[in-house]
């Protein structure tokens, strides 16, 4: 009995003392997801826009109508082909919600985005950066596209980037097992969000690379054998998904010829003015460190840098992957710059550090976690969709609901009575030119915007974007206004 009893306090010591040294050593990783944690709870009513809706209200359509195949929740594009190619990321997340409420999917949604950056953490050190050049760098990107912090079914690719190019970037030639784990990633990624193309392509130059090699050397069998399974195996992964060979239809408009980049600011190329300069800084630092420094970069790194950078200037949604890609590989680069010798950090400080920051965590979780819904969608408020509702209703079965950009899937998922009477959302990609056009017009005013609205008999608008489009529709005769507050505002419009 008392054997064990002094065993007892003897392992408690050794576990404590375990814990403590690894947070210690790891110290930079823990207080980095800790603070981004805290950070993004404290302002998850801020994460809900109009992509988080669209999400949960897909994932809520495929729970109980099954994958669709064609479009039925909006008015202009009804009945044309709807590719989801995000139907599993939905449907996570509308899971989360089921499970736990808006509470859930954020934590969700937060703890995906803590692991990307996490893990692009940890891949710099694992590739022999020191700490201080990390974490310089995480500290700069993770704020080049805060818009990436929003709640979306892009939200789970962002680890499986980081993954992705960390196995590739470690082993271009895969000569290691561990790195086929590349091919299940892609598999997963192929049915969670787009941007699966891009990771494929973080393969495919690893290919490209081994066949350079081929041209330079003798080549070898297994050098044939990797060149030709980097390069073709990932478009394959690709197309694994329910939708199979309609995703090549799918990715193409989206790439090629995509609705929203007409529309949607984000999807269009960034411009150096605002928030977005911080984005030019950060490139055009790349660019010069990569160059200064580029021997203590592969050419695999020099080529995926310059690949995201390519996609970052072609579209805003593209700047989060180049963020990403500089955190995993310039970190070596800047230690070019800065040295390697560092003055050691005191074991008890990165302690202390680390012990406070998951404490801070553990706060904000439980002071705003056992918050109900009304807290984490405080900025969407439900009286305006039940308002809009009650009166759609009481309307012809034709009158229609014009929504703005942002509304749209807002609406359905508060009052599932709405499907089918909003006349469009935020897939883009299912409208034609000449609504694409209708939207364009009234957003800007053109003299036919009553006929792009068509038969609209309720509008309902983001206050803060729509000043001229409000008063226009405030001065036609026999128009009322249904909702009004700060950020929300309904108006019927008169028949005919």
């Amino acid at each position: 009995m008392t054997a064990h009893a002094e065993r007892l306090p003897t392992a408690r010591a050794t576990t404590a003392r375990a814990v403590s040294d690894w947070l210690a050593r790891n110290s930079l990783l823990v207080t980095f997801i800790a603070l981004l944690g805290t950070v993004m709870i404290g302002l998850a009513p801020e994460l809900f826009v109009s992509d988080s809706w669209m999400t949960l209200l897909a994932g809520r359509e495929i729970a109980q109508h099954g994958l669709p195949a064609h479009e039925t929740l909006t008015t202009w594009p009804l009945g044309r082909t709807w590719t989801d190619q995000q139907w599993l990321a939905q449907l996570l997340f509308y899971g989360a919600d089921r499970l736990g409420g808006l509470r859930l999917a954020v934590l969700f949604h937060v703890s995906l985005v803590t692991l990307a950056f996490g893990a692009a953490v940890a891949a710099a050190r694992l590739r022999g950066a020191t700490p201080r050049s990390t974490l310089l760098l995480v500290a700069i990107c993770v704020f080049v596209a805060p818009w990436s912090w929003q709640l979306r079914a892009q939200a789970i690719g962002l680890p499986l980037f980081v993954w992705t190019l960390a196995l590739i970037s470690s082993d271009v030639r895969l000569e290691r097992r561990r790195t086929l784990l590349v091919f299940p990633i892609l598999i997963l990624w192929a049915n969670v969000h787009g941007s699966v193309t891009l990771g494929a392509a973080l393969v495919a130059i690893a290919g490209l690379l081994g066949l350079g090699e081929l041209v330079l050397r003798r080549p070898t069998t297994a050098v044939w054998w990797r060149s030709a399974l980097l390069l073709v195996a990932p478009w394959i992964c690709v197309l694994a998904s329910p939708y199979s060979y309609h995703l090549i239809g799918y990715y193409r408009l989206l790439f090629l010829d995509s609705p929203a980049t007409k529309v949607i600011v984000e999807w269009q190329a960034p411009k150096p003015n605002g928030y977005l300069l911080v984005f030019f800084a950060v490139a055009a630092a790349t660019v010069a460190l990569t160059i200064w420094k580029r021997r203590r970069l592969a050419v695999y790194d020099i080529g995926v840098i310059a690949l995201t950078l390519v996609g970052a200037l072609r579209s805003g949604r593209g700047i989060v992957w180049f963020s990403l890609a500089v955190v995993v590989l310039l970190p070596v680069a800047l230690d070019g710059v800065l040295g390697t010798k560092e003055s050691a950090i005191r074991r008890r400080l990165g302690l202390v550090l680390s012990t406070a920051f998951v404490a801070l965590l553990v706060v904000t979780l439980g002071v705003l976690v056992p918050r109900g819904d009304s807290w984490y969608a405080r900025l969407w408020p439900p009286p305006a969709a039940h308002v809009v509702a009650t009166t759609a209703h009481a309307l012809p079965a034709n009158a229609t609901i014009y929504p703005g950009d942002t509304h749209g899937d807002w609406l359905v998922w508060q009052e599932p009575s709405l499907r089918g009477r909003i006349t469009f959302d935020v897939r883009f990609e299912l409208l034609n030119g000449r609504e694409i056009t209708a939207i364009r017009h009234f957003k800007s005013m053109k003299p036919d915007w009553r006929t792009a609205l068509g038969g609209v008999r309720i509008v309902v608008l983001d206050r803060a974007n729509s000043q001229s489009q409000i008063k226009a529709l405030r001065a036609e005769p026999g128009s009322r206004v249904l909702y009004e507050d700060n950020a929300t505002i309904a108006i019927e419009r008169p028949q005919g």
